[in-house]
């Protein structure tokens, strides 16, 4: 093996090194989001107005516009982890 094979080799294993830890943080990162939009969708408080006052009642339901909108957001993150879609799908938005 010449002096050049042996650098490509270094080359291509460091490569694949730094793709693999890549790839590795793009996994940490939608567990940390996908945590993260949990917590936020547990804030879900059901809609109880009678006995409630008008701050009361806007703050439950900016609780719940978060909690559905985190719902949304994890459910497009789901559908476009699923293995049969596409890049072109997610790209697209048809998710």
């Amino acid at each position: 093996m010449t002096q050049r094979d042996e650098g490509h080799n270094y080359r291509d294993s460091k490569n694949k090194a730094i793709e693999y830890e890549r790839k590795q943080k793009y996994e940490a990162i939608i567990d940390m989001v996908i945590r993260w939009l949990d917590s936020n969708i547990d804030e879900w408080e059901d809609e109880k107005f009678e006995f409630s006052s008008k701050e009361e009642i806007r703050l439950i339901v900016e609780k719940n516009y978060l909690a559905q909108d985190s719902r949304d957001l994890k459910e497009k993150i789901e559908l476009a982890l699923d293995p049969s879609t596409t890049k072109r799908e997610i790209e697209d938005g048809d998710l």
